[in-house]
């Protein structure tokens, strides 16, 4: 749907609920304001963290081994 055919379907509601169009949008501006803000602060905490996981942290198996169960 097109940019002009939701201002024309606004336009067509009731000014009763054209408000309450306004009022959800303005709700939706506010949480993901409140997301926008939590996420800086995430991205922060995680470039401070140590480089963890790297490719030389693990071990690399050899599969050419034949290895047992574990479990017995």
């Amino acid at each position: 749907m097109k940019l002009v055919q939701y201002f024309e379907k606004m336009q067509a509601l009731p000014p009763d609920k054209q408000a309450e169009v306004f009022d959800f949008i303005e709700f939706l501006v506010v949480r993901s304001s409140i997301q926008v803000t939590i996420k800086p602060c995430l991205a922060e905490w995680l470039l401070v963290m140590p480089d963890v996981g790297l490719d030389e942290d693990f071990a690399r198996v050899d599969e050419s081994e034949v290895v047992g169960d574990v479990f017995n």
